[in-house]
């Protein structure tokens, strides 16, 4: 039969893709890749959608992938346009978030001969890609594809460890396959997910222990990532990375578990701090083991929530969690009896802390043990508060222990925390149910939001103020909600196509709470709003510009300065929404967002279908219960955007806002 060499190779491929667990496919158009996107777009088991601007889809593709805790395939054409994705990319990397980026290349005659379209693909993420495959190009020699077909295979199970891997595909022209060779290929398509035994479940549950941390933990080499083939032994200087050179003499690890469950079992209160991102093992494996202490309390940053994770002793996570523990730490200085003095020991799981508070206490309590789970860099511990570093291969060995806890349920303790919970949600209640003044500020927006959102509705933050917030104003979400942040990188860019992302792949109505600056730095994730089926509410807190830089030294240092900060844009939200055919709805003032007709309105929108666990979304086996003509390939899109997408601008005083952050914390 005659056939496209260049069709077959990214036939193959594609159905990789599927056995090693794919099941979503973020494209863009292009011609390089067009026998990728063919075969993708023509193959019943990936669910695709067609996103033009590369920045905006590599944040897609990491919004589906924080759902479904499974690689996203990224694929664009040649040139520039893999460049786009590396802010994703990055943001993956530190977070750790599975992720594919196939991106399509001009073949080898045609670099370095000033060929359209033709850049250095090779390595073009450097050090932000778990590794970087090369694959060959398209030929008639099978020893050679099947070689290429393996290292794609091993790109995407190494992806599946929590991190993203480039794989750049040179094609050769023609990329269009004969009619026969279609057809054929959409017939075994369709017999390859009918009858194929899955061998990816769809729980990371099932998954064993070393397929849920990053290679480089474990000293695993791969061809991008040269490390030592022993972690422990990289405590010398010599072998500490020059960025910790000064941790040096101060590094101290625990290779025994044992030991880590001794020390841990002698605390009477231990305090669990969990940072954003932990990784799977650590949610599914240690928490729990870690919960289990009598006296254990827990303190959950924004981008910790329990999205998603399901485990018997969620229930127990729930009932010990800390609401008001932000005032709590700010105010620590001025209360007699501080219940964090009362704390002998911190456990701390996910990545560095956000809160400038919570960094003070733990370097302020250096002289207690402090045990630090790694996630994805073996010293990370950027407060220089001291703690013992466990390794992955340790806390693997820790989970497997009998637990020993000999300490008694201090009840009265828990009963004074549990106090102090209430007691704050009444000053926020008190505080923000007075009616001061008319002056809109950002605290009452979020605390007006907590009222209205319902409860496990999927919550994206955006970094700025809006990460920070939330533990301040709206505490009860860590318990009550999805919340999901971007903090790997931390930056600005990417949260709404991100939000959308996680929309898509949750398929749940889903709100974002974004500041105005990051807003608009993401602009075209609203040429995707077609794709959203699902409710989705994009709450603008509009405070002129960056204003966080007001709370920065540098107000205070250069205040004639702060124009070259703070860059607001003299740009009208509401004529953009509706230039993208969305809903505008603009709150000024403190009386207007205390109307009810437009909260009962998100309100009942947000309302269908919220639940926390990832059993809400659709299984494997749900998915091909259907006939073969019936599966569907691509997510369906909106006849109206307007109906599913929403924006809400609220015009806050950024002046007023952070007097009232302050005064709070007071």
């Amino acid at each position: 039969m005659q056939k496209t060499l260049s069709f077959s190779w990214a036939s193959t491929l594609v159905k990789e893709c599927y056995k090693q667990g794919v099941r979503e496919a973020v494209l863009s158009p292009g011609s390089r890749n067009t026998s990728i996107v063919l075969a993708l777009t023509h193959f019943p088991g990936i669910r695709c959608v067609s996103v033009i601007d590369e920045r905006s889809a590599g944040f897609i593709a990491l919004g589906m992938s924080k759902v479904t805790k499974r690689p996203t395939l990224l694929c664009c054409t040649s040139g520039t346009a893999g460049a786009n994705y590396y802010p994703a990319i990055i943001e993956a990397y530190q977070s750790s978030i599975p992720l594919v980026a196939l991106t399509a290349d001009r073949p080898a005659h045609l670099q370095k001969v000033g060929a359209s379209q033709t850049i250095q693909q090779k390595n073009l993420f450097g050090s932000h890609v778990l590794d970087f495959i090369q694959l060959p190009e398209t030929s008639s020699k099978k020893q050679l594809l099947l070689n290429g077909q393996k290292e794609f295979s091993r790109a995407i199970q190494l992806a599946n460890s929590g991190g993203p891997v480039h794989v750049n595909a040179p094609f050769n022209k023609p990329f269009e396959p004969t009619l026969v060779q279609f057809n054929k290929y959409i017939k075994d398509s369709k017999i390859l997910v009918l009858k194929t035994e899955k061998k990816i479940s769809s729980s990371l549950l099932d998954l064993p222990t070393h397929h849920m941390i990053r290679p480089e933990l474990v000293g695993i080499p791969t061809k991008t990532k040269v490390m030592s083939s022993n972690l422990e032994a990289n405590l010398s200087s010599v072998d500490v990375p020059f960025h910790h050179s000064h941790l040096s003499e101060e590094v101290k690890q625990i290779i025994d578990p044992v030991q880590v469950q001794n020390l841990y079992s002698e605390m009477h209160r231990p305090l669990i701090v969990i940072g954003s991102d932990p990784t799977p093992f650590q949610w599914f494996r240690l928490l729990p083991k870690l919960a289990k202490h009598p006296n254990a309390r827990i303190i959950l940053e924004a981008g910790a929530s329990l999205y998603g994770w399901d485990f018997v002793e969620l229930n127990v996570v729930h009932s010990k969690v800390i609401l008001g523990w932000v005032k709590l730490l700010y105010n620590s200085k001025n209360l007699k009896s501080s219940p964090f003095d009362s704390f002998d020991g911190i456990i701390r799981l996910g990545k560095e802390v956000l809160n400038p508070a919570l960094a003070r206490f733990f370097s302020k309590h250096k002289h207690l043990t402090q045990l630090r789970f790694i996630t994805h860099e073996p010293y990370e511990d950027a407060l220089a508060s001291q703690p013992y570093f466990i390794t992955p291969e340790v806390a693997f060995s820790l989970v497997d222990l009998q637990n020993k806890h000999t300490q008694v349920t201090s009840k009265r303790w828990h009963s004074k925390l549990d106090e102090l919970n209430r007691e704050y949600l009444e000053q926020l209640a008190q505080h923000f149910n007075q009616g001061q003044n008319n002056t809109l500020t950002d605290g009452a927006v979020f605390y007006r939001l907590s009222k209205i959102l319902p409860s496990s509705t999927p919550i994206f933050l955006s970094n700025s103020f809006p990460v920070r917030d939330q533990a301040l104003f709206a505490p009860m979400w860590s318990v009550d909600n999805p919340l999901i942040s971007q903090r790997g990188a931390a930056g600005i860019d990417g949260i709404s196509s991100t939000a959308l992302g996680v929309s898509l792949s949750c398929q749940l109505p889903t709100a974002v709470i974004t500041g105005d600056i990051a807003f608009l730095y993401d602009i075209n994730a609203l040429l995707s709003a077609r794709l959203i089926t699902k409710p989705l509410v994009i709450f603008v807190i509009n405070n002129g510009g960056g204003n966080i830089f007001c709370s920065l030294p540098i107000k205070e240092a250069a205040p004639d300065s702060m124009d070259w900060f703070i860059t607001p844009q003299q740009v009208s939200i509401e004529h953009l929404a509706r230039s993208y055919g969305l809903n505008h709805i603009k709150i000024v003032n403190s009386n207007q967002l205390w109307d009810n007709d437009w909260a009962e309105k998100v309100q009942e929108l947000l309302k269908v279908q919220t639940l926390i666990h990832s059993s809400t979304i659709q299984t494997e086996d749900d998915k091909f219960k259907k006939g073969p003509e019936e599966i569907n390939q691509a997510y369906p899109t909106s006849i109206n955007a307007a109906l599913n997408v929403k924006i809400i601008e609220f015009i806050t005083n950024s002046e007023a806002s952070i007097a009232e952050r302050n005064d709070f914390r007071k």
